[in-house]
């Protein structure tokens, strides 16, 4: 095999690989969302975590392990989920996260973890393993005995 052909068969495979990462969308985008448990009597409403603003937020109620599931409708192959913190107030909100996805909501897996804090407007990511196809993102608070879950906005880059 000569130099050149390994050469250009290298290129093309790093090109190919790259190009892949520009076909991806947020496949969240306006998608339904189920919380948890709703925060009193004011309404922040789960969508608000995916209407791509980070002016406003979804809010759960005060409770143990809240939880934020969105529905993308149809199965995609996901590559990377972030979550984004709000940017007025409330960093302790969003912390230490498990980040699971799934085909059906009963068959989820975990996908990544975040420990720790974020700061405010700060953002946590988590890469999914490759190949990794599901129809439900589903973001929870896993430390602590009584939390609420409030994110600006939840981005999972995917494609079909």
């Amino acid at each position: 095999m000569s130099t050149s052909f390994v050469f250009t068969l290298i290129c093309f495979c790093i090109v190919q690989t790259s190009l892949g990462y520009y076909d991806l969308k947020n496949v969240a985008y306006s998608k339904k969302v189920t919380l948890s448990s709703r925060y009193h009597h004011v309404h922040y409403p789960g969508w608000n975590a995916v209407n791509g603003r980070l002016t406003d937020f979804a809010h759960s109620g005060h409770e143990r392990s809240p939880w934020l599931r969105i529905d993308l409708g149809k199965n995609f192959r996901i590559h990377e989920i972030e979550v984004f913190a709000r940017s007025d107030c409330c960093a302790h909100q969003l912390h230490d996260l498990d980040v699971k996805v799934g085909k059906k909501i009963h068959m989820m897996r975990l996908c990544g973890h975040f420990t720790g804090y974020t700061k405010v407007g700060g953002r946590m990511a988590v890469w999914c393993p490759s190949r990794t196809v599901a129809r439900y993102v589903q973001i929870q608070i896993v430390k602590g005995e009584s939390n609420y879950l409030s994110p600006a906005e939840v981005v999972v880059w995917g494609k079909p």
